[in-house]
């Protein structure tokens, strides 16, 4: 896509060049790894739960006594449910993707719209399994969770939900409440996921070493960088204005594309901060701790001056600019965590979460 010549230059000059090699370090590599843990992955699994919990409180409250006080609660707590999910989406490894529970919270990017046809066709055809929790959770990953929610609450009918539609959504938030509880709980037991990335041993198939550990988290970052840039920007906006794809963007019909987007940034410069991946790095590698800072502070303040939904900033000059802007500091910052940061952690390349889609 086109980009600006003197915000490029800016983000070159951001990115300072890379080094050799740091030393393995063990216990700092643990103390990484736990920190992320305690202080960001529980804590954030909890949160979703939470939000899940409420999203399915509000549809049944919604659907019991419709009106407009129902329906600003319901709106108010499906956003929270997807800023919730935006706090743990790029986990994807451990609790998140057993039992597809990756796809059954959100069914994208779906470019062939499978989903939408199943949706449609469920409601058309009147399938009473889709109104029932525990037949919905046997049935496709496109008919559950979030994204399915999206469709029910906002897509054609939305606005006034009739018993059906009603009876379809609230079997589809309870789902998803049950599948947040059980990443939730798998993090936080205490003989459960957590303590394999936190205590690594010669017997663990996966997690050997805490540098194995380590690099689990660390793809999780890359990955989740990947997927904001790559994914979630910039098939929607596009080279031009002219070749720009609103409707790809991720909770569109709620009107909650830009606010996914802050949400995604605001998750990994706190998954970032909270991990310390640059806290304790030799002096020549220092630099990061504050340039990954700076750099994400830069891409949440981008994102928070688009004030208009992404099916009208795409084409406006300004918030499509600060768009575009976005998607460089993005840029930066996996240039930063590719190889900047791997290099001052003595990670070896390997294959992120995305590989192979």
């Amino acid at each position: 896509m086109r980009v600006l010549p003197t915000v490029l230059a800016l983000a070159l000059l951001a990115a300072p060049f890379s080094a050799t090699p740091a030393a393995a370090d063990p216990a700092r590599d643990a103390a990484i790894v736990a920190r992320a843990v305690t202080d960001y992955i529980r804590p954030a699994t909890e949160r979703f739960a939470r939000d899940t919990h409420g999203l399915d409180d509000a549809v049944e409250g919604f659907c019991a006594a419709p009106g407009g006080d129902t329906r600003a609660a319901l709106d108010a707590a499906f956003r929270g449910a997807v800023e919730g999910w935006s706090g743990i989406q790029f986990l994807r490894f451990g609790p998140l993707v057993e039992e597809h529970r990756l796809e059954r919270i959100a069914f994208w990017p779906d470019p062939k719209g499978i989903g939408l046809r199943q949706l449609r066709r469920a409601l058309a055809d009147r399938d009473a399994t889709v109104t029932d929790p525990g037949q919905l959770a046997g049935k496709s990953v496109a008919l559950q969770g979030l994204t399915a929610l999206e469709y029910l609450l906002y897509g054609d009918g939305g606005d006034q939900l009739d018993a059906f539609r009603c009876a379809f959504a609230t079997a589809a938030a309870g789902s998803l409440a049950a599948v947040a509880d059980a990443i939730a709980g798998e993090w936080a037991a205490p003989d459960g996921f957590a303590q394999r990335l936190i205590r690594p041993g010669s017997d663990d198939p996966v997690y050997r070493t805490p540098a194995e550990s380590l690099a689990e988290l660390h793809r999780a970052l890359t990955t989740g960088l990947q997927v904001t840039r790559d994914q979630k920007l910039k098939p929607v906006l596009g080279d031009t204005p002219d070749t720009a794809k609103p409707f790809l963007a991720p909770f569109r019909r709620a009107g909650l594309s830009v606010a996914v987007l802050a949400a995604d940034l605001s998750a990994l410069g706190a998954f970032t901060a909270a991990a310390g991946f640059a806290r304790d790095l030799p002096d020549e590698y220092r630099w990061l701790d504050n340039s990954l800072a700076f750099e994400f502070g830069n891409a949440v303040r981008a994102v928070g001056s688009v004030e208009l939904p992404i099916d009208e900033a795409v084409y406006d000059q300004t918030a499509r600019g600060r768009l575009e802007y976005l998607f460089v500091v993005l840029g930066n910052l996996q240039t930063m965590t590719r190889q900047d940061l791997a290099t001052a952690l003595d990670l070896k390349g390997g294959f992120n979460a995305l590989d192979g889609d």
